[in-house]
């Protein structure tokens, strides 16, 4: 059984930041999962812990192996700098950007950590840079800094090596993998790592840089630290400023959207799910899995929610890095791929100890190799969207998109895996006929619209037909409710979508009752926090409990809104920003008795749903949803 999970003491609210009190000496193994924030350059990204200390960063890419992975074994790697007294510790991001601040006030005074990894208009950076911009505030903070990454998931130690300007963490014979630490501090080296005590006291700043493959260190003012946290203010202000968005959550909605554009790619536009692998479903269990990757099904969805804020641009350059994955490939689109495009994602498990003791650890991702009926309809989908927004289609592309609404047209009677990728034996999942009839539906309107000698009135009369079907066969008369998968009797959140697509009107009777037996059977401790399916009843091949999954709970919100229940909606909506970290971050689920955060974080799966459902409750927003060719 896992132990009760370590958090810090006495928790107060200051600025809307909450403040939590640490003792150097009494660390805990692990922190909550909320008691991170995430900064990165859409290359790769970081995890930093409110008391300072960076314990998950993967280099050069999202998916590369950690050279930092304290969040899943204290022994595998961190970079940490804190007072050496006790202190109180709150983190808030800088307005309107991805700057991460770090508050710590002692007995003897108060210093601030500023970390950021630089973003550049204009420019690709070629390289991973970490700077940690340390200043004093007031008094006199002693200070304590521990550089101890260890490479692989933290399974090798480094040779460290003193430099001119700091410490080199190499790794090979000829050193083909260098994480440099260029500071001005004289660091003790040994083959633990590197460390170094200071003093910080009012008005005196220190820039510490860590730099991915570099071979030597510099001294650390050639970085131009300064200038780059400029650079990167501007960078991160200018492009959230171009949110179309000015409504009643245009804060939290700022907040979703810089947390999704560090989850991308800016080399190909792909948005992985989320920065981190095997942060458990549950405590101690064994649902853990690894979430750097870009699912079809999430990137359609979160190319809406890009389209929905403005972000055009972003949108279409995943978009098209997507339609190159279609044009390129003759093998039907499969539903994850790397940042790179890969495909092959095999999964193996890590002999780490596991966040919480939760083991495995996985890295890969053997769903990779599923079907998933739903993966193509939310593609078509984002296909007509991005037509409607302006954005060109090719003839080679269109004809590709084409091929894709085919293999639908052939293959939505067969079973598959469903959303939640269960590893089982397959089903008719009523979420997965859903999405296949939005891809003959969605795909008809594209076609005509595009004015192409198509078959596009043979897929609306397919279309019509999916959707009969799934209206008779996957409701379950005795329950009241459409059900997980046709001819069944288990609940599933994810039909919560339904009138989302507009396959039935969010106030029709059998809708209705749905809901409701959802909203009832389903619910995952405070309203409106909902189970994904009872896994007792629901033979998904992995078994163990899980938590509440968010995402559901956004589409409550919007078929409350399309219902015309306004005020419940947004009375739902304002429940969910309960379960936000300090930060404004989202995991994947919540646990339902102690709200604490589980799953992989911050989870972009979660964000995509607050801006959908914060856009919905806006009347002057309208997402639109084309209903069934007549």
């Amino acid at each position: 059984m896992a132990r009760e999970l370590a958090r810090p003491a006495k928790p107060e609210r200051t600025d809307a930041a909450p403040i939590h009190e640490y003792d150097p000496a009494r660390l805990p193994d692990y922190k909550a999962i909320e008691a991170y924030g995430l900064i990165g350059d859409c290359r790769t990204a970081a995890l930093v812990g409110e008391d300072g200390s960076i314990d998950w960063a993967c280099f050069p890419d999202f998916d590369s192996p950690a050279v930092f992975a304290a969040i899943l074994d204290p022994g595998a790697g961190c970079f940490s700098i804190r007072p050496c007294e006790p202190f109180r510790a709150r983190q808030y991001y800088e307005s309107g950007t991805n700057v991460l601040v770090t508050e710590f006030t002692t007995a003897n005074g108060m210093a601030r950590i500023r970390d950021f990894m630089p973003m550049i208009a204009e420019r690709r950076m070629p390289a991973s840079e970490i700077h940690r911009g340390v200043e004093g505030v007031s008094g006199c903070v002693p200070m304590a800094l521990v550089f101890e990454p260890r490479f692989d998931y933290g399974r090798e130690r480094p040779r460290f090596k003193s430099g001119s300007h700091g410490a080199l963490a190499c790794r090979g014979k000829q050193n083909e993998q260098v994480l440099a630490l260029s500071c001005s501090l004289s660091l003790a080296v040994d083959e633990r790592g590197a460390r170094a005590e200071f003093d910080v006291e009012s008005g005196d700043r220190l820039w510490f840089v860590a730099d991915w493959d570099s071979r030597m260190t510099h001294p650390v003012k050639a970085y131009s630290s300064e200038r780059r946290l400029r650079l990167t203010r501007a960078y991160w202000r200018d492009w959230v400023a171009r949110l179309i968005y000015h409504g009643n959550y245009r804060s939290e909605v700022e907040r979703s959207l810089l947390a999704l554009k560090l989850l991308s790619s800016g080399r190909t536009g792909a948005v992985i799910a989320a920065p981190t692998t095997s942060l458990p479903e549950w405590a101690g269990g064994t649902r853990n899995w690894d979430y750097r990757y870009t699912w079809v099904r999430d990137s359609a969805f979160i190319m809406h929610a890009l389209f929905n804020a403005g972000y055009v641009s972003e949108g279409t350059q995943y978009f098209d890095w997507m339609l190159e994955r279609c044009v390129r490939d003759d093998s039907p689109l499969r539903i994850m791929y790397s940042v790179r495009g890969e495909s092959d994602l095999p999964e193996r498990e890590l002999g780490l100890r596991g966040y919480e003791d939760s083991r495995p650890v996985r890295v890969g991702n053997a769903a990779a190799g599923q079907f998933q009926l739903d993966i193509y309809g939310s593609l078509i989908e984002a296909a007509l969207h991005y037509q409607r927004v302006g954005g060109v289609l090719t003839m080679v592309e269109a004809e590709r998109l084409a091929a894709i609404i085919e293999f639908v047209r052939a293959h939505w009677r067969e079973p598959d895996d469903g959303i939640w990728e269960a590893r089982g034996q397959r089903e008719h999942y009523t979420y997965s006929k859903i999405w296949a009839w939005v891809a003959l539906d969605r795909g008809a309107r594209l076609m005509r619209e595009l004015g192409l000698d198509l078959p596009w009135k043979g897929w609306a009369t397919e279309a019509r037909t999916i959707r009969d079907d799934v209206l008779e066969r996957a409701y379950n008369k005795k329950l009241g409710a459409y059900t997980q998968f046709y001819g069944g009797d288990i609940l599933d959140a994810a039909v919560l979508v339904m009138p989302i697509t507009g396959i039935i009107a969010a106030d029709d009777a059998r809708f209705r009752s749905t809901r409701e037996l959802i909203c009832r059977e389903l619910a995952a401790g405070p309203y409106p926090l909902l189970y994904r399916y009872d896994p007792k009843l629901a033979k998904d091949g992995v078994g163990g409990p899980e938590g509440a999954f968010l995402l559901p709970s956004f589409w409550l919100v919007e078929g409350l809104a399309l219902g015309g229940l306004h005020k419940e909606a947004r009375a739902a909506f304002e429940a969910l920003h309960q379960h936000a970290s300090a930060l404004g971050l989202y995991s994947e689920e919540v646990h339902p008795e102690s709200g604490r955060m589980l799953g992989n974080f911050p989870q972009g799966f979660s964000h995509l749903g607050l801006i959908n459902a914060a856009l919905r409750l806006e009347s002057n927003v309208h997402i639109a949803r084309p209903s069934i060719i007549g």
